[in-house]
């Protein structure tokens, strides 16, 4: 049987709603996998607030509205009027804050800007990853196994708290980056990662007095100290709450996403030979020499298409947008009612061989040498709501790619695994190889 909510909603299961969400947060992608199948490429789940009911008080129908053909994405990113994408990310991670994620109008358009210079991608932070890389690499056990999607949490987490609160005091800096990880580990259950990200909010909420002094009497900026120093020259919305917030956002899915994404690239690298022989004959030996800069890495086409399919192919989650319906929306015969969320599920779209011949095969020249059509690729979401991150990601991920392959080889002692849940995002569920020199 199939929902008919007044002829608006498009079909979907006719089970309790608890037991929906049951389903879909077991297996996320197995779970639209099925409702596909089933119900098409337009299909309705009753997820409610994602549990996140005592978190956070939005009016919500309960209805997720799945998308998985790219004329529905131009619908739902063409809607900014009668659709909110600040309402559904509150539901989807559960807060009231005022962060850039969630809020909507000349507010979000504004605080993009302040952060556009940071992670537009067109900041040189190669020194930073380099000395990263070279650190954590030098640790890593030769001969012996590593747990490569950790190692690169470690990774990824020293970096963002490098570009976000680099004028902290070094062991400020070390406390952050390992205070972030446990937000994303699936042996940590919702209740151990809530207090996880309290931990951090508290943690950064102490540090406010007296940062932007710090950065002036070091002569640097980051990005907390840019904020800050908006909020000086007189941003009301820029509360101290706000930047806190701001920064829990920016170091979180900094390096939560970032290293899941690599650790997909990584695997697959190293179980397809011409992929991989095809990175090292881009790479040479340029990325042995320091002082390093990022026009060094600007060239390396086959390492940017190879980390673009790993997005496509691996997406860090079934609801890649979301956006609250605020008035009714006609879509593919249906009128989407006010309080449904809209879902942009890369997963499926991204897996589709009428818009991907051979979808599951790997295949990094699918990229090579273009760009991504924005309604076929979602990684990101879309629209105006696109990650603010997105350049910085795209770079940071470049450079690490280069730098580890450049430094150790890697060799894959188990086959590619499938995802599981890491906190919110999704991961490879296994990611052992082994470490060797050069």
């Amino acid at each position: 049987m199939t929902t008919t909510t007044a002829r608006r909603l498009p079909p979907g299961p006719d089970s309790p709603a608890a037991q929906q969400l049951a389903a879909f947060e077991r297996d996320p992608f197995g779970c639209v996998e099925e409702m596909r199948r089933r119900y098409g490429d337009l299909f309705t789940l009753r997820l409610g607030g994602l549990g996140n009911e005592d978190l956070v008080d939005v009016e919500h129908n309960g209805a997720w509205v799945f998308l998985t053909r790219p004329h529905q994405l131009r619908v739902m990113y063409g809607s900014d009027g009668s659709t909110s994408g600040a309402l559904a990310n509150k539901l989807f991670f559960g807060t009231e804050e005022e962060s850039v994620g969630y809020i909507d109008g000349a507010l979000h358009r504004r605080r993009r800007a302040q952060l556009h210079p940071a992670f537009s991608g067109g900041r040189d932070y190669a020194a930073i990853v380099a000395a990263a890389v070279d650190d954590h690499v030098a640790r890593w056990p030769r001969g012996k196994t590593l747990d490569l999607f950790r190692a690169l949490q470690a990774l990824t987490g020293d970096i963002i708290v490098e570009v976000v609160c680099g004028a902290m005091a070094p062991a400020d800096k070390a406390e952050l980056s390992r205070l972030l990880p446990p937000m994303e580990d699936a042996t940590n259950g919702r209740e151990e990662i809530l207090a996880a990200d309290r931990v951090i909010r508290e943690f950064v909420d102490r540090r406010l007095p007296g940062h932007l002094e710090r950065c002036t009497e070091q002569g640097r900026e980051d990005v907390f100290a840019a904020l800050l120093r908006h909020a000086a020259e007189g941003d009301e919305a820029l509360t101290d709450e706000v930047v806190r917030d701001e920064v829990f956002s920016l170091l979180y899915t900094g390096f939560s996403t970032t290293a899941n994404t690599l650790a997909w690239t990584f695997l697959h690298v190293l179980h397809d030979e011409r992929v991989r022989g095809e990175l090292e004959r881009e790479l040479g030996d340029r990325f042995r020499a320091r002082p390093l800069n990022a026009a060094g890495f600007r060239d390396l086409d086959y390492a940017e298409a190879t980390i673009t399919e790993a997005l496509r192919l691996h997406p860090v989650s079934a609801l890649n947008g979301v956006r609250m319906v605020t008035a009714p929306l006609p879509l593919d015969g249906h009128l989407i009612p006010p309080g449904t969320v809209l879902v942009h599920c890369a997963h499926l779209l991204q897996r589709d061989p009428a818009c991907y011949p051979d979808p599951l095969v790997f295949r990094p020249e699918r990229f090579a040498g273009t760009t991504a059509d924005p309604y076929l690729f979602g990684a990101f979401g879309g629209g105006a709501r696109t990650c603010v991150g997105r350049g910085y990601a795209r770079a940071v991920m470049r450079m690490i790619l280069a730098l580890v392959l450049s430094s150790v080889n890697l060799e894959a002692v188990e086959q590619i695994p499938p995802a599981g849940r890491q906190g919110i995002f999704m991961a490879p569920a296994r990611t052992l190889c082994r470490v060797e020199e050069r």
